[in-house]
C-alpha cells in the first residue's frame, strides 16, 4: 500500500507550489472585480425650478425656517453721544442672514489683511504708513487699501469732529467694500445659474443645487424663487452704510460701539455683541437684504440694476421709512449726513485688483502693535 501512495504524494509536492500560486491568483482576481453598483441618481437628482416631477420624501432634514423673523430694537442714545448720532427703537429683535463664504465664486476677491490698533492715534498712525489719510484720493478713483480695522478704538471720541469723522470713514469704508465683494461674487454665480436655466431648465447639476439651496438658505427665501433671490442677493452702497454706521454709533464713540454693534443692533435690551466690525458690518448687509421690512429698499434697488445704474445710497436710503421709529424724520437726518460729508463719492470705491495686490510683499505691509506683541 505504501508503494501506492508515495508516488501519489511525490506528484502531488511536485503541483502544491503552482496550485497554492493558482489559489492566490483566483482570490486577486476575486477581490478586482468591483462591488455592487448603487444608484445614487434618486438621491442626487433634482427637479428643475418651478417643477416637482417627484414624490416628496418621506423625511426632510431640513428644518423649517421662520418666514416672519423678529424685528429689531435699538439702544436709547447715550446722554453724552455727539450731536450729529441718532438713535431709533423699533420693538423686538431683527433677524440677520447667514454670510459663509461664496461657494465656487466667479469673481476674484481680495482678502482684506486685519488691523487691530489700540488708540486712535495708532489707527492714524497705521493709515499714514499705508497713505491711507486723504480721502479725497478714493473721491478721485484710488483704490481703497486692502486693509481691515477689527474694532474702533475705545478713544476715538478725543479727537475733533473733523478728524472723527474721517478715521471713522477710513476703517469703515474697506471693510464694507470687502462684505459687497463677497456677496457680488454670490450675486455673479446666481445670474449665471439664472442664465444657464433659461437655456435649458434641466441644466442644473447636483452640485448648482447643494450651492442654490445653501445660498437660498442664507438669504431666508426658497431656491424657486430666483428671481426674489436675485433681489437679496446685492450689495448695499457704502454712502448708506458709512452714513448709518456713523449716526448709529456717534461715529464710533457710543457704548455700543466697544460690542462692535456700529448699526444699533441690540438684543435682550443689551448691545448685540460682535467679534469685529467685519462680523458687524454683514450682519447689517444681510439684515436689509433679508428681512420683509426692507422689500421696497430691494425692489428698488433692482429697478435701479434694470435700468443699467449701480445702487445710489442716497436715492436707497428713502426706502428704509422703517428703519427708525421716526420715519421720514430718520431719513432726512441721515441724507443731511450724507451730504454734509459727500458720502456718495464713495459708492463708486474699489479694493485693488486682486491680481495687482497678490503681486505685493507681504513684509511692505505695517501692522499694528497688537500683531507685533503676539509676534513677540
Amino acid at each position: 500500500m505504501q508503494f501506492l501512495i508515495r508516488p501519489a504524494v511525490d506528484c502531488g509536492r511536485k503541483y502544491a507550489f503552482p496550485t497554492a500560486w493558482a489559489a492566490v491568483f483566483a482570490t486577486g482576481v476575486a477581490l478586482s472585480e468591483p462591488l455592487p453598483s448603487v444608484d445614487v441618481a434618486p438621491y442626487l437628482s433634482f427637479a428643475p425650478i418651478g417643477k416637482a416631477n417627484a414624490a416628496a420624501p418621506e423625511f426632510s432634514g431640513f428644518v423649517a425656517m421662520n418666514a416672519e423673523p423678529a424685528s429689531l430694537s435699538f439702544l436709547p442714545p447715550p446722554a453724552n453721544e455727539p450731536d450729529d448720532t441718532y438713535h431709533r427703537s423699533f420693538d423686538g429683535s431683527m433677524g440677520h442672514g447667514r454670510f459663509a463664504a461664496p461657494g465656487n465664486a466667479i469673481r476674484r476677491q481680495v482678502q482684506l489683511r486685519p488691523v487691530s490698533p489700540r488708540t486712535a492715534d495708532e489707527l492714524a498712525g497705521f493709515f499714514r504708513n499705508v497713505s491711507f489719510t486723504l480721502l479725497t484720493d478714493i473721491r478721485q478713483g484710488e483704490v481703497v487699501p486692502a486693509i481691515k480695522v477689527d474694532r474702533v478704538p475705545a478713544d476715538l471720541g478725543s479727537k475733533d469732529g473733523v478728524e472723527r469723522k474721517q478715521l471713522f470713514i477710513t476703517a469703515i469704508l474697506p471693510v464694507v467694500l470687502e462684505v459687497n465683494q463677497r456677496v457680488l461674487g454670490d450675486r455673479d454665480q446666481l445670474l449665471a445659474l439664472r442664465e444657464k436655466l433659461a437655456r435649458d431648465p434641466f441644466a442644473m447639476s447636483p452640485i448648482d443645487r447643494i450651492w442654490l439651496d445653501d445660498l437660498a438658505d442664507r438669504y431666508e427665501t426658497t431656491p424657486d424663487q430666483l428671481d426674489e433671490l436675485v433681489r437679496r442677493v446685492d450689495i448695499v452702497p457704502p454712502s448708506m452704510a458709512i452714513a448709518q454706521g456713523g449716526v448709529e454709533s456717534g461715529w464710533g464713540t457710543s457704548a455700543a460701539a466697544r460690542s462692535n454693534a456700529l448699526f444699533g443692533q441690540i438684543q435682550r435690551g443689551m448691545p448685540q455683541p460682535f467679534s469685529n466690525v467685519g462680523e458687524a458690518t454683514e450682519a447689517y448687509i444681510a439684515n436689509l437684504n433679508t428681512h420683509p421690512a426692507y422689500a421696497g429698499f430691494r425692489a428698488a434697488r433692482a429697478l435701479a440694476r434694470q435700468r443699467g445704474e449701480e445702487p445710489d445710497g442716497y436715492s436707497l436710503i428713502g426706502t428704509l421709512l422703517r428703519y427708525s421709529e421716526r420715519g421720514l424724520g430718520y431719513v432726512q437726518f441721515v441724507r443731511q449726513i450724507m451730504r454734509e460729508n459727500e458720502l456718495s463719492d464713495f459708492d463708486k470705491a474699489r479694493l485693488p485688483d486682486p491680481a495687482s495686490f497678490e503681486a505685493q510683499a507681504p513684509a511692505s505691509w505695517p501692522t499694528s502693535s497688537v500683531a507685533a506683541d503676539r509676534r513677540r
